[in-house]
């Protein structure tokens, strides 16, 4: 009798310390699991401080453009000859043709500016002026080298090496222009 008793007991303790263990590891492999996804959770979200940063500078950037830009009309001229140089020297040589009736958005355009358009862009020699087409919204990066005097009207003046492509582009009047270097631009740390 005494037998039978203790393979009980024993029978119901080994059962016990059985379900003991596997509670232990499950709750081992539960915490285990939390711990990855808390880790995982707080990766995402430094990514998502990090994508809303990058989304505040780039909203603050584009009502920068939004409320700076002002009208222009953008006209297409062309260097009579190969050793002209702009009024800070650089040589009108190194112009390109535009194709069609685009500007590049991956070269810089260098552009002289009316006195008006210099003066409603408070745009000084070698700031760097966004061309954005009122259409399309398509945005050239221009760099002011040279002045165009006697010009009552907003005008910025774009180099064309041929003097054909300056011929088919001819004026555009559908642009805005934004100065990226003035004082309080957002651009300033990227120029």
């Amino acid at each position: 009798m005494k037998n039978p008793k203790l393979a009980v007991a024993l029978l119901i303790s080994i059962v016990f310390v059985a379900t003991v263990e596997t509670l232990h590891q499950q709750n081992h492999t539960l915490v285990r699991q939390l711990n990855q996804k808390d880790h995982e959770l707080t990766l995402t979200q430094t990514q998502l401080q990090q994508v809303q940063t990058r989304l505040a500078v780039a909203e603050n950037k584009l009502g920068f453009l939004d409320k700076n830009q002002t009208p222009v009309q953008v006209t297409a001229f062309t260097s009579s000859s190969p050793s002209s140089a702009f009024a800070d020297g650089r040589s009108v040589a190194h112009a390109y043709a535009v194709p069609q009736h685009t500007l590049p958005e991956d070269k810089v355009v260098y552009v002289a500016l009316s006195t008006t358009a210099q003066t409603r862009l408070h745009a000084r020699m070698n700031d760097f002026i966004v061309l954005i087409n009122k259409r399309s919204h398509r945005k050239t990066l221009a760099q002011f080298v040279d002045v165009t005097p006697a010009e009552p009207r907003p005008v910025v003046d774009v180099l064309f090496a041929d003097e054909r492509q300056a011929w088919i582009w001819g004026r555009q009047t559908d642009y805005y222009a934004v100065n990226i270097s003035s004082a309080n631009s957002p651009f300033k740390s990227v120029l």
